[in-house]
């Protein structure tokens, strides 16, 4: 059996699409945990009518607790061998949990990583691994970084885990980056571990919406420190002491960077509180020491990045509004 454990928060608008998703599964041996973290909303109506409509599903309660108590919770209360997760406002494949169990059966892998689409602003961008294959943790060396680097190890929603391999639940001390951490102690018990080029999930990015990892928040670049040093200490694990983590830096950077360019785009801030949180993130001593060995992809990243190791916040300040136009106008030229 496969649990496949749903948080549910002010998802009212979106819940059916996503359930309707789980029970259109071909394979059927599921159960649906739907853990409700005090919503506001009809969503815990909903949920009672489909646990009323189907025995395979079952509804949970949390109090305000945050989606890593909520993910929590549903592990505690599983049966299945295997868990699956989904998030409410996301909707999975009708193949989803048949094709994954027979990749986790036929690899003898502890853990399935796949590939997603990520639908933003209406259009399908696939997300997929660059190779997919089977590898004990020792040879997961070799591809953890680029799996970590295209951000397939940050979300558990495209992964297939063991129920009895998790050691540790969700970190509910944090409120970002905690999937991250997850999945590192998850992958710490695991002996083999299958990567498909297979895309299940469907995570649904509107683009007003604001995830934890995108807003501003005074304490964001000291958390993305600490996980930054958490990832580096776990690569050194599987790859040696001595392994090159300057792609984990450049990683951390750009998140960074990803945030000030998306500045240009923001009505919200006026010049000065633009100005002074690109400082914030230049002038701070952690970002000045690991972006001194990156290498970053893209033309932008690069030229913008530029200015901001130097702490010329002035320049990146120009250099984002330049983007902006650049990126208005293929806009216009695509149609």
């Amino acid at each position: 059996m496969i649990s496949i454990v749903v948080p549910v928060y002010k998802s009212e608008r979106t819940l059916h699409r996503c359930v309707d998703s789980i029970l259109r599964q071909t394979y059927r041996d599921i159960e649906v945990l739907l853990v409700v973290d005090g919503s506001p909303d009809r969503s815990s109506e909903i949920c009672e009518e489909y646990a009323a409509q189907d025995r395979r599903v079952r509804v949970l309660y949390r109090h305000n607790e945050g989606v890593s108590q909520a993910r929590n919770r549903g592990i505690e209360n599983a049966s299945g061998e295997y868990l699956l997760f989904v998030d409410s406002d996301d909707y999975i494949e009708a193949n989803t949990c048949a094709r994954m169990l027979k990749l986790r059966e036929e690899s003898d892998a502890d853990l399935v990583i796949a590939g997603f689409h990520h639908w933003y602003v209406g259009r399908d961008v696939r997300k997929r691994p660059r190779e997919e294959g089977v590898y004990t943790k020792e040879e997961f060396a070799g591809v953890f970084l680029d799996l970590y680097e295209d951000g397939f190890l940050n979300m558990p929603w495209n992964k297939l885990f063991c129920r009895k391999l998790i050691r540790e639940g969700f970190p509910h001390d944090l409120n970002l980056g905690e999937d991250l951490l997850f999945n590192l102690s998850y992958i710490r018990e695991a002996g083999r571990i299958c990567v498909t080029r297979e895309m299940f999930c469907n995570y649904i990015q509107a683009e007003d919406k604001q995830t934890l990892s995108t807003k501003r928040r005074p304490d964001k670049i000291a958390i993305a420190s600490r996980l930054c040093e958490r990832t580096k200490a776990f690569y050194r694990e599987l790859a040696g002491e001595e392994a090159d983590v300057s792609r984990i830096h450049g990683k951390f950077v750009k998140e960074f960077l990803d945030e000030i360019e998306g500045l240009a785009f923001d009505g919200g801030l006026s010049k000065m509180e633009r100005l002074e949180l690109i400082r914030q993130y230049a002038k701070d001593p952690y970002m000045q020491q690991v972006n001194r060995d990156i290498s970053l992809k893209g033309l932008d990243y690069r030229i913008i990045n530029r200015a901001f190791s130097r702490g010329a916040v002035y320049w990146v300040y120009v250099l984002i509004y330049l983007r902006k136009a650049v990126v208005s106008v293929v806009r216009v030229i695509r149609g």
